[in-house]
């Protein structure tokens, strides 16, 4: 059970620690996305929709950058130098399951404004298809 109390604290602790700056996930990330997923899918973990809004960053975080598009390479740098991308993804494919659960949790979605890029974006990550 997740100390409601301490719940938002460590949420945002967490998603301090899966970060590494701004719009660039660590090398923690893979590790904690399948703990991320489980939370978010668990309607009795407070402040879910946190985890989820995580999950998220870490779908579109992960995407691979194009080698022969120089502006996401600037913004992102090649895949080479952040193996935490490919990394994030395939442990997005290996819980697919937990994947294609949280996106048809109607209760975790209602009120959410998840706009079809953030929703592909994860789709992708876990190899389920998207634009």
């Amino acid at each position: 059970m997740v100390d409601p109390d301490a719940a938002e604290d460590a949420g945002r602790t967490l998603s301090w620690l899966v970060m590494a700056g701004p719009m660039r996930i660590s090398a923690a990330m893979p590790a904690f996305v399948p703990y991320l997923l489980r939370l978010a899918a668990d309607p009795e973990v407070p402040h879910r929709g946190k985890h989820f809004e995580t999950v998220l960053v870490a779908a579109a975080l992960s995407e691979p950058v194009d080698p022969g598009n120089a502006w996401d390479l600037a913004v992102n740098g090649p895949e080479e130098e952040h193996p935490e991308r490919a990394l994030c993804r395939r442990v997005f494919e290996a819980n697919a399951a937990w994947v294609r659960r949280l996106l048809a949790d109607d209760q975790l979605l209602e009120g959410e404004s998840l706009i079809q890029d953030e929703r592909d974006a994860l789709r992708r990550a876990a190899g389920l298809g998207g634009a």
